[in-house]
């Protein structure tokens, strides 16, 4: 009687450690953290070929859709691209490309940016602080703005 009452201590034992066993891990999302604006080329002439990028100095993790919007404000022409990637299969910094027109004129523009971030796991509670990087510009914050999405967003004048 008595090595029943251990064997059935024994299997009650080996049920909870089985089951405490099998808890997962909370899997919390991470935002990326950016190190400011890069911008090619620094003096920009008419008919030239100008890139913007966001570069990130951490990388974001457990992200499903990323939505990008861009806005390069000059003298006479507003340019704008807006696109979204699913971000944990592509975590290329965020960028702009743009082509001047013959007539650009100026020497000012006034570059915005700005994503928001679909969870694909539980909601950060912060936000990794970015690094300014050398040779960038301006800066780029981003913040968990609610339990199912997380949001950045940067401003720069660019002057040449």
């Amino acid at each position: 009687m008595k090595m029943n009452s251990w064997i059935g201590l024994a299997c009650l034992g080996v049920a909870f450690l089985t089951l405490n066993a099998c808890e997962e891990d909370e899997q919390v999302c991470t935002l990326p953290a950016f190190a400011g604006f890069r911008i090619e080329p620094l003096v920009w002439n008419p008919g030239d070929s100008v890139t913007i990028t966001a570069v990130q100095s951490s990388l974001g993790d457990l992200l499903f859709k990323a939505e990008y919007q861009w806005r390069v404000e000059c003298q006479d022409t507003t340019f704008s691209k807006d696109y979204e990637v699913v971000y944990d299969v592509d975590k290329g910094d965020p960028y702009i490309g743009i082509r001047l027109p013959s007539d650009f004129a100026g020497n000012r523009a006034a570059i915005r940016f700005s994503a928001d971030y679909s969870y694909s796991a539980t909601a950060p509670t912060s936000a990794p602080a970015g690094i300014r990087g050398e040779g960038l510009y301006g800066s780029i914050t981003t913040l968990p703005a609610s339990q199912l999405w997380g949001s950045g967003s940067g401003t720069y004048t660019h002057s040449w």
